[in-house]
């Protein structure tokens, strides 16, 4: 006599089946979010070897690297003015890329990508015989996040950059010598990472613990992002002249609508080599993922080109943002303006408590 057949009935099968969903929608942001911790806990390795990094140069140089370069014009005249060295360029040798920073020809300019948005901006620059064109494609793992992965844009140029120097100023090419056309002639660059600078460290009189150096930045995609983190927006048209100084800068770029205010550029941090606000620097104008804005009504000089540019980051409420002493600190980005902008200086005299951050 045979045994009736024992099995799962299909209501059975169907609750077995629920109940597994529910386990997968349960564990899902779980394991989501172990993964997003370890790429953060990367991010904030990638900048502590660029704080160590900039420890090392200053034990070698007795004074920070500049943020950005001279220009070649004078030397090249073909050269595009935008192409100059950044920041990321001097600080190879420490960080376990010297035979890198050895096949770049620094008598020459980089080559750049082109940086266009909704208008022409800072076009693609090569060098005539192609100088220093490998130097500038390489990509270098410790500049870039793993949060912000998967960018198309690295296929077309690979030395693609996450992490930008604090310039702070709001005039793009501020510096200690300052044309004389700037409109505010009393102003001075308070970052560490500007124009030409040579800041030592006994000029951070904040006090390296209480000062910024570098954060992080999402890098474009060649598409609006939708709440210009990453995009550029442009101060003109409405704005006429271009605002000077951080509150108008401030103020204005908070007024724009980042759904239909036209584009300086989507393809932010696309190059380390560039010494530009595009791609290596930034300023404590706005709060960490606020808007990314730019002045181009100014008069003269990119000495005079407003901007502001916060860091931003693909990590839920906030940014990592390496200290001079070398520590990485999560900015939130609740974080006040007042507090924001007294880690940006270098010798405001603010004072800044731990948990202000």
């Amino acid at each position: 006599m045979d045994r009736p057949r024992r099995g799962f009935t299909l209501i059975e099968l169907l609750v077995v089946i629920a109940i597994i969903a529910v386990l997968i929608a349960l564990l899902l942001p779980a394991v989501q979010s172990a993964r997003e911790a370890a790429r953060r806990s990367q991010c904030t390795n990638n900048l502590k070897q660029v704080g160590i990094a900039v420890h090392n140069y200053v034990t070698a140089f007795q004074v920070l690297p500049f943020g950005k370069g001279k220009n070649y014009v004078s030397v090249l005249p073909s050269a595009a003015a935008y192409a100059r060295w950044s920041v990321h360029s001097q600080l190879l040798m420490y960080i376990e890329q010297g035979n890198l920073f050895n096949a770049i020809n620094f008598n020459l300019p980089p080559e750049t990508p082109g940086m266009a948005g909704d208008v022409p901006f800072m076009p693609p620059y090569q060098n005539p015989n192609r100088e220093n064109q490998t130097a500038s494609l390489a990509q270098v793992a410790t500049f870039l996040c793993p949060s912000d992965a998967g960018d198309a844009l690295l296929s077309q140029w690979p030395g693609g950059n996450n992490y930008l120097g604090n310039l702070n100023t709001w005039a793009c090419d501020m510096g200690e010598a300052l044309p004389t056309d700037v409109p505010d002639p009393g102003a001075k660059p308070s970052g560490i990472f500007y124009y030409l600078s040579s800041v030592k460290f006994a000029g951070i009189t904040d006090g390296l613990s209480n000062t910024a150096f570098f954060s992080e930045k999402i890098r474009g995609r060649d598409t609006n992002d939708g709440n210009a983190r990453s995009d550029s927006l442009i101060m003109s048209g409405t704005i006429t002249p271009s605002p000077t100084g951080f509150e108008a800068t401030h103020a204005n770029c908070e007024a724009l609508s980042p759904q239909t205010t036209t584009r300086l550029t989507r393809r932010q941090g696309m190059s380390w080599v560039m010494g530009e606000m595009c791609c290596t620097s930034y300023n404590h104008v706005g709060t960490p993922n606020g808007k990314t804005c730019a002045g181009v009504g100014f008069a003269g000089t990119m000495a005079n080109m407003p901007m502001q540019v916060p860091p931003s980051s693909l990590h839920p409420g906030g940014v990592n943002t390496m200290m001079g002493d070398g520590s990485v600190r999560f900015v939130k980005d609740s974080v006040s303006l007042t507090t924001w902008r007294a880690i940006g200086s270098r010798n405001g005299g603010e004072v800044v408590s731990a948990d202000s951050f």
